[in-house]
């Protein structure tokens, strides 16, 4: 799958990139939390919640999201997935929450592996990490 990335680094593009990440880990975090508060299975709940509480791990340790901020062309990829999380409030399929996860892991890995994000690259990493375990977790989750 091809990514709509910068292919190049620079102090302002790395910290573009950051804020790119804290929008979309922020609007991401309020999803699993609404999901989790709607969520029939407890089962599914449980994996909301652990989802959205990666979330709010991560934004801890990041610069605060500036909801303003125009995000440039090379970062629309981050951009889109991060309106989908905005805009997803009513009933979505488990299949296609699956399928932004997936996503979202591809292009958290395509920076790591690309980018200097300097401070935040171990963070990232990390957290990358533990959303992949959360996210095999949630593939397995038995609804009902």
């Amino acid at each position: 799958m091809k990514q709509s990335l910068p292919n190049q680094t620079s102090t302002g593009q790395d910290t573009e990139l950051i804020a790119a990440f804290s929008l979309l880990f922020s609007r991401a975090r309020r999803f699993y939390r609404h999901n989790a508060e709607t969520a029939g299975s407890g089962n599914l709940r449980r994996q909301f919640t652990a989802l959205a509480e990666l979330h709010q791990q991560i934004l801890y340790l990041l610069p605060k999201p500036n909801q303003s901020e125009v995000i440039s062309d090379g970062l629309e990829a981050l951009y889109e997935l991060s309106l989908w999380y905005d805009n997803k409030r009513s009933q979505t399929s488990l299949a296609t929450i699956q399928q932004q996860l997936v996503k979202q892991l591809q292009l958290q890995k395509a920076v790591i592996r690309n980018f200097d994000l300097q401070q935040y690259q171990k963070t990232l990493l990390h957290f990358t990490a533990s959303l992949q375990m959360a996210a095999d977790q949630l593939a397995n989750t038995q609804i009902g």
